[in-house]
């Protein structure tokens, strides 16, 4: 009798012990449980990522874009996108490279124009104003958005004798857009300064020199920017051009009870980032047929809310073949255009 009350005690202390050990992590095992009997849908499987995506009739064009430069809707029919690559200080001799390129209803390259230099010897700096080209060091301009003409065409000093007050400048400022600014530094040992402003007005590019008690700042919208709030769409958003089509549940994120990575106790399910690691299936809706394409997704834990790791903006323009993809995260840019016959 007493031996099977010890037997008792030994199964209830192991019920015990087991309990306490994996009730913590019931919701984990539950999970996974269940993720074992959720299969990926047929038609599916066979959607690649955007940067690996094939079709027959359509081509996705990769392109970096420059860091906050704008998309330039040059007329009806003619974007400008903008990429640029920064300096890379560990390659000698390798520059900044920024280039413009025209792209026509089609999605196709009409023109190109592309510039190599390095802003820190001061020869060169330019700036995408408008449809203007701007040398901001070198003080010109060049209209090739506009007409193809590459040339650079000087702009003058208001007054090369003067350095104008805060107040003068204010005043100046009033009445023209204020496009850029910059120290210059004197070479006297005191490291006495002064600001160089750029601005235009009426078609006329001009610069001057504000004293260093200046604390303006050129916040002057580029009038011929695509606004993507109006002109342009997020992904999944009510214009119907790219819709997710299904979200496929893979992983249970949340690590367990027990864990004592980051040197925590009990630092898993615990976790604010309790969820599921998976995959959205999205489609493409352009002119001459779909595409599809998946990307990592997180689905937060117990609302089910999607937590792409980055999103699109995208420009399609009226009666375009083309569509345009903005990653601005990555600083990528993806031109889905029909291949040429």
């Amino acid at each position: 009798m007493k031996i099977n009350i010890k037997k008792k005690s030994v199964i209830l202390w192991s019920i015990a012990i087991i309990a306490v050990i994996i009730l913590p992590d019931a919701q984990m095992y539950y999970q996974r449980y269940k993720l074992r009997s959720e299969r990926l849908p047929e038609q599916y499987k066979s959607y690649s990522t955007l940067d690996s995506l094939k079709d027959k009739d359509y081509e996705i064009i990769e392109l970096s874009s420059g860091i906050h430069e704008p998309v330039i809707k040059e007329n009806d029919s003619t974007i400008v996108i903008i990429t640029k690559r920064d300096r890379d200080a560990e390659r000698e001799g390798v520059g900044n490279i920024y280039t413009w390129y025209k792209i026509n209803m089609k999605g196709q390259i009409t023109d190109s124009l592309q510039y190599q230099y390095n802003t820190e010897n001061g020869v060169h700096n330019y700036q995408t104003f408008n449809d203007y080209i701007v040398d901001v060091d070198q003080n010109t301009y060049s209209n090739w958005m506009k007409d193809g003409d590459t040339t650079h065409y000087p702009y003058k000093n208001l007054d090369d004798a003067k350095i104008f007050s805060v107040a003068e400048t204010e005043d100046i400022i009033a009445e023209r857009d204020y496009m850029y600014d910059d120290i210059i530094h004197s070479e006297s040992s005191g490291n006495e300064y002064k600001y160089k402003l750029t601005v235009f007005k009426d078609n006329v590019w001009n610069y001057f020199y504000a004293e260093k008690n200046w604390h303006g700042y050129p916040n002057t919208p580029n009038k011929k920017a695509i606004d993507f709030s109006n002109s342009g769409y997020e992904v999944n958003k009510s214009s119907g051009l790219i819709k997710r089509d299904h979200v496929q549940k893979e992983e249970w994120n949340a690590r367990t009870f027990w864990s004592l990575k980051n040197f925590s106790w009990g630092s898993g399910n615990g976790s604010s980032n309790r969820g599921w690691s998976g995959t959205s299936y999205f489609s493409i809706n352009m002119p001459k047929k779909t595409l599809h394409y998946k990307q990592n997704v997180f689905i937060e834990y117990p609302d089910n809310y999607l937590r792409d790791p980055f999103s699109y903006f995208v420009y399609h323009p009226k009666n375009g073949d083309y569509m345009l993809l903005i990653d601005e995260e990555h600083q990528l840019y993806y031109l889905i255009r029909p291949k040429k016959p």
